[in-house]
């Protein structure tokens, strides 16, 4: 990452209004509850940001391209059922079980997205309601308990001071993050979310950068529904509630355009799912009942897009 790494994170938090808002908010809630800087506190806050971290990961790359996908939640929940049922036949049949199903899905919502030209609205939400029906199928409707010690251990514990579900998450942020940055396609997914007509006559492949896209964000899905199954030592056909409403508002906090184009992973995407784990430990911290927590996320991805068309406005990208 180097040097380029660290000018994108002083550019990103000085211009970026909404990161110094909540930079404000940090430094109030912890001086109202000083545990809230504790180590034990912090890493509760780094393995609450793990999970939804490595789908907004994923996200940032399709909504960079344009798009946005309404299915990640359940697609982690359904591999997470997948994994624990097929757990005992060890670790290489799990995962290349994981990654069938989200291969499968990626192919699926990429190939109707950019070859049928299928509204993502459309394709993203048609698959979020069949995977939520696969995912209550293949569990029998029950929570799957009693996984086997490799896959408990996966994203249990930690190393030296760090979490395990936390090296994880970064290890997955890094390797999309140089995909975006440092290769080929990279650059045609910031083509293609800037101009998609204007690409494709460039000589790009369009349909085929869409669909790496949608596969991709759907094998972090099935990589973070790992992770969570990991975590909980349990997967559940209704876990990860809203999450896909986290990956998309962290994604946006983090800088990215809803229109394409523009947008990163390392600091953006990371800074925005900071933000987002902060924002829920510190009103839990505070005593405020969680059932106000969506309206705080709500408020946040308004507040964040607004700030993102006065910054466009200034600089010449959208016109008043």
């Amino acid at each position: 990452m180097g040097s380029g790494f660290w000018r994108q994170a002083r550019a990103f938090f000085f211009d970026n209004t909404l990161t110094l808002f909540f930079a404000s908010l940090v430094i109030i809630v912890a001086i109202i509850k000083p545990v809230f800087l504790d180590w034990t506190n912090i890493q509760s806050i780094l393995r609450g940001a793990s999970v939804i971290g490595i789908v907004a990961a994923g996200m940032t790359v399709v909504m960079v391209a344009g798009g946005f996908d309404l299915s990640v939640a359940r697609v982690a929940a359904l591999c997470g059922i997948v994994v624990a049922l097929v757990n005992g036949y060890g670790p290489l049949v799990t995962i290349l079980a994981m990654v069938a199903v989200g291969l499968a899905i990626g192919l699926v919502n990429g190939t109707l997205i950019a070859k049928a030209k299928v509204n993502p609205f459309v394709v993203t939400l048609g698959m979020l309601s069949i995977a939520s029906t696969l995912t209550l199928v293949v569990s029998g409707g029950r929570v799957i308990r009693n996984l086997d010690p490799w896959l408990q251990s996966l994203a249990q514990g930690d190393v030296g001071p760090i979490p395990k579900a936390v090296m994880l998450f970064l290890a997955v942020a890094v390797i999309c993050h140089l995909l975006l940055s440092r290769t080929q396609f990279g650059r045609h997914v910031y083509a293609v979310g800037g101009n998609l007509e204007a690409s494709r006559l460039a000589g790009i492949k369009v349909d085929r950068v869409l669909i790496c896209c949608y596969v991709l964000v759907a094998l972090c899905s099935g990589i973070a529904g790992t992770v969570l199954t990991s975590r909980l030592n349990s997967a559940s056909p209704v876990a990860f509630p809203g999450g896909e409403l986290d990956a998309i508002a962290a994604v946006i906090i983090g800088g990215t355009r809803l229109g394409g184009g523009h947008g990163t992973i390392l600091p953006g995407t990371l800074i925005g799912v900071l933000i987002l784990a902060s924002m829920n430990n510190g009103l839990i911290l505070l005593g405020i009942d969680p059932d106000w927590q969506g309206l705080m996320k709500g408020s946040v991805i308004i507040l964040a897009v607004g700030v993102d068309i006065l910054q466009g406005r200034r600089s010449g990208r959208i016109r008043a």
